[in-house]
């Protein structure tokens, strides 16, 4: 799956970069949810956004009128970031920052975005009403911040409702090996069995080949 970058996308991707875009094309074909876990600074924004400018050129045509916006959710420090980003490499994506508003705001925004930014803390206080709209792609970006699965950020991320789902993190394991299962968990739900389960087959402390059974 190697699709050419979208056209609205307004930059030179590295050859890592087009590596990158393909592989969430991939996932997305089929059907697969997954996690980009590049080091911090090597431009997982940027592919992100061409891998939603695919989604949306795929969605918008012949058919406008089943479009649903995407979510991204992120630290507050990031949100800027996302905005800027976006009118650099996207610049005909409209982009919605959200401001703290009630969820009565929700309605009207999705109207007038192709993607609304969240911060973490905002999920949480637009939680449980999020989930009940669908979104085309939901990307967690710094998705460490839900490596914690008893967490509300963690489970508010889970009931979110979307065609896609991408975790961006270049800290997909932070302090142990649940971090990451708990990251699947939103991303591709079941792929690595209940939380259970992978305790017992991955996590054991006292065996040496858990870790490698799990790469």
């Amino acid at each position: 799956v190697a699709p050419p970058l979208p056209d609205l996308i307004h930059a030179e991707l590295r050859p890592y970069q087009i590596e990158g875009y393909h592989f969430l094309a991939y996932l997305t074909t089929n059907r697969f949810g997954g996690v980009l876990a590049d080091d911090m600074g090597l431009g997982k924004t940027l592919q992100a956004l061409a891998w939603i400018a695919w989604l949306r050129a795929a969605v918008l045509n012949p058919q406008p009128s089943t479009f649903n916006p995407s979510l991204v959710v992120c630290p507050k420090s990031v949100t800027d970031n996302w905005v800027s980003e976006s009118a650099r490499f996207y610049p005909s994506l409209r982009v919605r920052r959200w401001s703290g508003e009630s969820t009565d705001a929700l309605t009207a925004a999705r109207a007038e975005a192709d993607v609304i930014v969240v911060n973490y803390a905002q999920l949480r206080s637009l939680s449980p009403a999020i989930a009940k709209v669908s979104w085309q792609a939901v990307s967690l970006d710094e998705a460490q911040y839900i490596k914690n699965p008893d967490s509300q950020t963690a489970q508010a991320a889970r009931a979110l409702k979307a065609d896609h789902r991408l975790a961006l993190t270049g800290t997909p394991i932070e302090n142990r090996l649940l971090d990451l299962w708990s990251i699947f968990s939103f991303s591709m739900p079941g792929v690595l069995g209940n939380r259970a389960e992978f305790l017992r087959r991955f996590n054991a402390q006292d065996d040496p080949l858990a870790r490698r059974r799990l790469a």
